[in-house]
């Protein structure tokens, strides 16, 4: 059986993991401000919503404040909602609204469900440049381990 790559393989990054969560629950983490600014973004960064559009064209704009107190403007822009299942956006700041597009998908696993970030980028550069002068792939490990965690206070009882 031949294996054919995506078109994109060189531009991307893809991180998974699973969480013992029902889909429903994971994607209500992700899709409503009052959770996402609990646990979005890497190890040592706090969030603050500044408005959220939840539909398809609507705007998520937020500043991410890191470990040293730098402020960074975010703005992720919905392409495509399929409620517990896809979520996909544009990801940029507020003047430059689309560095690259990004999705999260939801699948059943077990007893779990299995959350996958998937970003690409422009060109490899431009992917390459993002995951070393960023940490993008660490980065969006410790985002979903946040998450993880997170998931587990909404469950205990």
């Amino acid at each position: 059986m031949e294996t054919v790559s995506s078109p994109v393989a060189d531009r991307e990054i893809v991180i998974s993991r699973t969480m013992k969560a029902p889909r429903a629950l994971a994607w209500k983490a992700c899709t409503e401000a009052e959770h996402l600014d609990r646990w979005w973004g890497p190890n040592g960064f706090s969030n603050k919503t500044l408005g959220m559009d939840f539909r398809v064209g609507g705007q998520w704009k937020y500043t991410m404040t890191g470990p040293d107190g730098t402020v960074f403007p975010n703005l992720i822009t919905y392409t495509e909602i399929s409620p517990i299942d896809l979520l996909a956006y544009d990801h940029g700041d507020w003047d430059n609204p689309k560095w690259f597009q990004g999705s999260m998908s939801f699948t059943d696993a077990g007893e779990g469900t299995t959350v996958t970030i998937r970003l690409v980028f422009p060109t490899k550069a431009e992917r390459d440049r993002t995951a070393e002068q960023y940490g993008a792939i660490e980065g969006g490990k410790q985002t979903l381990a946040k998450l993880d965690n997170y998931l587990r206070t909404l469950q205990t009882p």
